[in-house]
């Protein structure tokens, strides 16, 4: 029996090791917990890129940022692309074509101005990154529900009290975004229901995004006797691109120093994180009870990982070390054998999947389909997977290929390149380009890399392939410099 609707819930800026069985932090999640134990629990699952805009681009279109075009954020910064360049290819539209009810609430930052609404999706419509906080919405519901807050801050990530890192968020946990999305995610569903029509429907929850606000109820609820510093969190990023000392430095002056103080933002990150948890197990509840679950299938994931102070102190996303690009991704469905599944995923394969899974005929993307992967835990597709990132603060190309073993390369044009055995060292703190005994590893693996980069048509090819020693490609890209 294949699964006739979908519900993906969303969040944003969760890392892969905070939830479930394997978890390094002592995180109150008992519903996410339950969530892992039944489902398909991808081990190895990664965001495309580091970064909201793209990483969201690329989960709704299947493609890379390099295809869809929004390689940075959408409205901040620079910003390369403030709207996707071929909006034909968002993936929720093979659903409406179908027949299917298409459903979003929360996050969408997939556009500046144009949002969810101007796709076809009922629900919510808030461009760019929002404020959910700020929008008439929200504040209707507080004042319907006779509710009320203050925000307090408490740990501030540069001098002056500047850029907020943490607080309280003076109230019950009723009066924060994410109960009220929780709210208008089971009233949509239940409309859908109502309706007897298949829906796609996706909530994106802005949490565990810092500043971390901890309501009435969450607050302190993380023991933080037990919290141990990050094992890499004495990394004197010796070996690593300079430009990363430069930013922890520079751009967060105040990040954790000491391990009293790292401990402390772990704390509140694993606050944040039991009160997202707590809103997560209200919604799959509230499916359970309805009936809805049993034709449904659930798939969590977040946008991207997040630093939390590893590597001696980073902050937020933008690198391609494993805090930042490793995601939880869970497939839960009567059909779908729990468990483990220790293949090479990324959350751009989301969508192809669920196509796939219901019977549709899933579109050429760079994502591919986990449906083998579904049907039987020893099943590896992929041999490779590429990660990109084209910058957050400033432009900076880099990739990252990580292969099946556990090898990973890292490719920095404009300074060192790193590898890593993700085997012996998952914390990567070894970068181990110089290292003779890896010698064969990293031509290897640097072959790879031009292999893949030309295979997917990445802009970076013809630049990977020559940083490399292969100066003739078969790109199609015009060099004048080329003999006939």
């Amino acid at each position: 029996m294949k699964p006739r609707n979908i519900l993906l819930i969303g969040v944003d800026q969760m890392r892969a090791d905070v939830a479930g069985p394997t978890k390094r932090a002592p995180t109150v999640t008992p519903h996410l917990d339950n969530l892992y134990s039944k489902s398909a629990n991808f081990t190895r699952a990664y965001s495309s890129c580091p970064l909201c805009s793209p990483a969201r681009a690329s989960m709704f279109t299947g493609d890379y940022a390099f295809k869809h075009g929004m390689g940075t954020n959408c409205d901040m910064y620079h910003s390369l692309s403030t709207e996707l360049s071929d909006p034909s290819r968002l993936l929720h539209l093979v659903f409406q074509k179908a027949g299917y009810r298409t459903g979003f609430i929360g996050k969408w930052h997939v556009g500046a101005k144009l949002g969810p609404a101007d796709f076809g999706f009922e629900g919510m419509d808030i461009a760019g990154y929002g404020n959910i906080a700020m929008s008439p919405d929200f504040t209707d519901y507080l004042a319907r529900e006779k509710l009320s807050y203050s925000i307090k801050p408490t740990i501030f990530l540069n001098p002056n009290e500047q850029t907020m890192l943490a607080g309280e968020w003076q109230g019950p946990a009723a009066s924060t975004p994410s109960h009220y999305l929780t709210n208008r995610m089971m009233e949509l569903l239940t409309k859908y229901a109502d309706s007897g029509d298949p829906f796609f429907a996706t909530v994106q929850y802005w949490d565990p995004h810092q500043p971390h606000l901890i309501a009435d109820e969450f607050r302190g609820i993380t023991d933080r006797s037990k919290i141990a510093a990050w094992l890499n969190f004495q990394d004197d990023l010796k070996g690593k691109p300079r430009r990363i000392a430069r930013e922890r430095q520079d751009f967060y002056r105040l990040h954790p120093r000491s391990e009293e103080q790292l401990i402390k933002y772990i704390g509140e990150y694993s606050d944040h994180i039991a009160q997202l948890d707590s809103e997560i197990g209200r919604l799959l509840d509230w499916l359970d009870s309805t009936g809805l679950a049993e034709e449904t299938i659930v798939i969590f994931t977040s946008d991207h990982g997040d630093m939390t102070g590893a590597h001696g102190g980073l902050i937020d996303k933008g690198l391609l070390y494993e805090e930042a690009v490793r995601v939880p991704l869970l497939f839960r469905h009567k059909t779908v054998k729990a468990g483990k599944r220790e293949a090479l995923a990324s959350n751009m394969d989301i969508l192809p999947s669920v196509i796939d899974l219901i019977g549709l005929e899933v579109p050429d993307r760079h994502g591919i389909s986990l449906k083998p992967e579904l049907n039987d835990p020893n099943v590896a597709s992929r041999d490779t997977l590429l990660i990109e990132y084209h910058g957050l603060r400033f432009l900076y190309s880099q990739r990252a290929l990580i292969r099946r073993d556990g090898m990973k390369f890292i490719f920095t044009p404009g300074d060192y390149d790193e590898l890593y055995d993700l085997r012996v060292d998952p914390g990567e703190t070894q970068n181990l380009v110089s290292c003779s005994e890896k010698v064969d590893d990293l031509a290897k693996m640097r072959s790879l890399l031009i292999s893949e980069t030309a295979r997917l048509n990445d802009p970076l090819r013809d630049c990977v392939a020559k940083f490399n020693g292969i100066w003739k490609t078969d790109s199609g890209q015009f060099d004048a410099s080329m003999t006939p």
